[in-house]
């Protein structure tokens, strides 16, 4: 590549603002992934907290409105 352009890009890349967007997309990653997660688990969520319990009593579950594996 061409120095001037590399030199170009530097500048754009060395911006705080380009720091500020990657940090704030980062952020938002981790708290996906961390989000995620937690439906993943069915540890911390709300609907694995209905799975365990109707697990434990199953003639809470009606068959009409949720099924058991």
């Amino acid at each position: 590549m061409n120095t001037p352009v590399i030199k170009f890009l530097w500048k754009g890349f060395n911006h705080p603002v380009t720091y500020l967007n990657l940090t704030f997309v980062g952020m938002l990653f981790m708290i996906q992934v961390v989000h995620t997660k937690a439906h993943l688990t069915l540890e911390s969520d709300v609907h694995g907290h209905v799975f365990r319990t109707l697990k434990k009593n199953p003639e809470l579950a009606r068959s009409t409105c949720y099924q058991l594996d």
